[in-house]
């Protein structure tokens, strides 16, 4: 336990095995950094990413307890980019380029707070919308918190339609970015390398399990319209 990654797992199996039930105060950061035996300031930052994720609850001189999950299941309505491009009054397209099972990369890992060495499913995809290219995507899936899934279920829709009918949905967390093109993305959108393009990451979550980490690119000209 001398990284705080290894102190969030070990905090995320107690949540999961039920050892802290929904809404219950767990020891404060000095008697985990003792009880596993690293630094106290390991544990912060560690209950700082599950706060950060909406898994746990932090309040100054309260404590940190394990967020409370509904009664009643609350599902996620995500936006898939079908609608988005059929919305437009433009025809949808959609092809995958690549997918298959690998071992994350680091960042995925820690979104999908799993260890380096376990595998995932990634997919690259290009939406087309009047048969130009709309948006490239490439999408990592956490295959031990999901139903069973192959390469073929992507054929012909989408993982977020995938994920829409077959996983309850409860939250996801989204980040906006501008980017310079690589040559993978300016290829499939058909722009010049280091093009400036707007890039959005995110992570859907099944109660306290992320379930998938994407990141969408746009050409430029994209306008992101979201409604309350």
């Amino acid at each position: 336990m001398n990284t705080w990654q290894s102190v969030r797992a070990e905090v995320l199996d107690r949540i999961r095995s039920g050892q802290w039930a929904p809404g219950e105060l767990i020891p404060t950061e000095q008697e985990l950094a003792v009880e596993l035996g690293c630094a106290r300031a390991t544990v912060n930052r560690a209950l700082r990413e599950l706060a950060d994720s909406g898994i746990v609850e932090r309040r100054r001189k309260v404590g940190t307890r394990v967020a409370t999950t509904p009664s009643r299941r609350t599902v996620l309505e995500i936006s898939v980019i079908r609608q988005e491009i059929e919305a437009t009054g433009a025809e949808y397209g959609y092809s995958l380029l690549e997918c298959g099972s690998v071992t994350p990369p680091e960042h995925v890992a820690m979104a999908l707070q799993i260890g380096s060495d376990r595998r995932v499913m990634v997919a690259r995809l290009l939406y087309l919308a009047n048969g130009r290219p709309h948006c490239a995507e490439t999408i990592w899936l956490n295959l031990s918190a999901l139903p069973p899934v192959e390469s073929d279920n992507f054929r012909t829709a989408s993982p977020h339609e995938w994920l829409a009918r077959n996983v309850a949905l409860t939250h996801g967390r989204f980040s906006i970015l501008a980017e310079a093109a690589g040559v993978e993305a300016a290829r499939s959108l058909q722009v010049q390398p280091s093009t400036p393009l707007l890039t959005i990451e995110r992570t859907n979550w099944s109660n306290t399990v992320p379930v998938s980490y994407s990141r969408q690119s746009y050409p430029p000209g994209h306008r992101l319209i979201s409604e309350d």
